[in-house]
């Protein structure tokens, strides 16, 4: 379904000692990709500045460091593949899928959906997290991290084109659900072509345009889109 619930989910019914319980949620089948037609379209995702600042100019009488070594190749988007299939590939987000895997989303980005990523680089990311208390993988921050990363996941196919029209029929603001239940509102900006996102506890940016995927929609944000449970 496009801009609503997607079909893969779904509300199932748990049985446990007899009793009933609600709002468990069926795990969603991966996108068949039988059903998707092969595209050559490719878009380069942000170099991994996260790596090439880790070099360090050697001093004298230090081993030779050179800052080639330090350098990545860029990595690509396709759209003919899925949200999970290219952020996987994606250095400069790889906090963020290490954590959006932790927090048990990645099926729900596997699927048809469709769904809109907004992801957030490696430095953005580990300066958030290490506001936690104890280490963000901590059982006890398990459900901080699922609502967290669950907010920056938004249900439908929001591409700029949708995001302008929708916004101009809305006075401006587009409001979209999440994953985590929460609503974010998406506000495009004219003057930069970015959009920003303002969520329950705070805002962030989209910028560098959209890439499009098989399931949805990939979008970089310019910092984490925070979270205060």
């Amino acid at each position: 379904m496009k801009n609503g619930l997607p079909k893969g989910l779904m509300v199932g019914v748990c049985i446990l000692g007899g009793g009933i319980l609600t709002g468990c949620h069926k795990l969603p089948d991966r996108q068949d990709v039988s059903s998707i037609r092969p595209s050559g379209y490719m878009r380069l995702l942000p170099e991994a500045a996260s790596v090439e600042s880790q070099f360090v100019p050697p001093k004298d009488g230090d081993s030779p460091n050179s800052q080639s070594a330090y350098h990545v190749p860029p990595t690509v988007s396709y759209d003919d593949h899925t949200l999970d299939e290219n952020l996987s590939g994606s250095l400069e987000q790889e906090d963020y899928y290490v954590a959006l895997k932790e927090a048990g989303w990645q099926r729900w980005i596997q699927e048809d959906g469709p769904y809109t990523v907004l992801a957030s680089a490696n430095k953005a990311m580990e300066a958030y997290v290490s506001t936690w208390p104890g280490h963000w993988r901590d059982a006890g921050n398990h459900a901080r991290l699922k609502a967290f990363i669950g907010q920056t996941i938004l249900i439908g196919r929001w591409d700029l084109a949708t995001i302008r029209r929708r916004a101009r029929y809305y006075g401006g603001n587009v409001s979209v659900k999440t994953l985590s239940g929460a609503v974010v509102t998406l506000h495009p900006l004219s003057s930069s072509g970015d959009v920003l996102v303002q969520g329950p506890y705070g805002q962030t940016h989209l910028v560098g345009g959209e890439y499009l995927q098989s399931n949805g929609v990939l979008y970089m944000a310019d910092s984490v889109l925070p979270f205060e449970p």
